[in-house]
């Protein structure tokens, strides 16, 4: 049985896809070659899953190969062409159909809300904003397997040596208040990010003695926290280096107790390793993120939510919100260890 997945980003989408290739695995058993083609970026994010037996970036390098299904799951033209040349038995996703862009039935509920939808952008758009399904059920449909669980194989050479950097912090939490600049209404507004700080570094409970914010992103980003770093003039505040490789991203959140995040790769990531996470939306849509019983979800209350577009109306997303939804992350944290305690205790 060969497959054949298509994803090539963004990234934070081709790591919630990848947890799908544990189930496949399970489906098809021994008899599975698994193979995906992804982008030169999105690699190091996928190439230590078990789960994968071939990797590529090309599709000149499949070209020989003839696969039983291709789960074809961009919607670029340059991705359709790609596929358009492979030989397959099936594919489940979007395809040419006589030179048109189209997608099969089976992968509908996914693509009647993206930009190729046969309904318009207009009732795409709608169909969003009404959607109250993560993407990992409607995933396991488009898949046909058992719903997925988040999993993500790291390098343990870098979540080391992230350890040793924050050996000497009581509670690290994370907050990655960018997105990279291309989606504006993503990011937090500059006033309520730093009230969102000086809050923390001030009398919250969860910054003890000993305790640290490490600030994430990555090229301006970056740039940006250490201009907000040096501003704040607070030795509890560090600014990660992530410029090498998204895998030191996901070491550096390997090792968080919390994380505030943008709907973003710093999201995805810390929902993958289980780390307690807070994630603000305005433009995009907070419905279609499962947060497996982790993540608490603050979403913009204008009219324009979920509209994607990039100067949504992000003014609801306040610090007072992030404040309240860490809060509910640490009490739901204490709950369970309490659970956990006892059961240990009973046994």
């Amino acid at each position: 049985m060969k497959v054949l997945i298509v994803k090539h980003g963004a990234l934070g989408d081709v790591v919630r896809t990848s947890y799908f290739a544990g189930p496949l695995r399970e489906k098809y058993g021994a008899e599975l070659k698994l193979f995906w083609i992804t982008s030169i970026g999105a690699k190091p994010l996928i190439v230590r899953n078990p789960y994968i037996d071939y990797i590529v970036t090309r599709f000149e390098d499949i070209m020989n190969d003839q696969f039983d299904i291709i789960f074809s799951l961009d919607d670029e033209d340059e991705a359709l062409a790609g596929v358009d040349r492979l030989r397959s038995t099936r594919i489940v996703g979007a395809h040419f159909e006589d030179g048109k862009i189209s997608y099969t039935i089976d992968a509908a509920p996914w693509f009647d809300m993206g930009l190729r939808s046969r309904f318009g952008k207009s009732r795409a758009d709608e169909l969003k904003k009404l959607n109250r399904r993560g993407h990992a059920e409607i995933f396991a449909e488009i898949f046909d397997v058992a719903r997925a669980r988040p999993r993500f194989y790291g390098d343990s050479a870098l979540e080391t040596h992230y350890q040793k950097w924050l050996a000497d912090c009581t509670v690290a939490i994370g907050v990655n208040p960018f997105a990279g600049g291309r989606w504006p209404s993503k990011e937090l507004r500059s006033t309520e990010l730093e009230a969102f700080l000086k809050v923390l570094l001030g009398t919250s409970s969860l910054l003890s003695a000993g305790a640290c914010i490490v600030l994430t992103g990555a090229g301006a980003d970056r740039e940006k926290n250490l201009a907000l770093a040096q501003a704040l003039g607070d030795p509890r505040m560090r600014v990660a280096d992530t410029e090498a490789s998204p895998l030191h991203l996901a070491a550096i959140i390997s090792q968080l107790d919390y994380i505030v995040s943008s709907d973003s790769l710093a999201m995805h990531l810390g929902i993958a390793q289980g780390i307690p996470t807070v994630a603000f939306f305005s433009p995009t849509s907070a419905a279609e993120i499962d947060g497996f019983g982790r993540l608490v979800k603050v979403a913009s209350t204008a009219p324009d939510y979920c509209s994607y577009r990039k100067e949504a109306d992000n003014s609801t997303i306040t610090h007072a919100r992030l404040l309240e939804g860490l809060k509910e992350l640490h009490r739901l944290e204490m709950r369970a260890r309490r659970r956990n305690d006892a059961g240990r205790q009973a046994e």
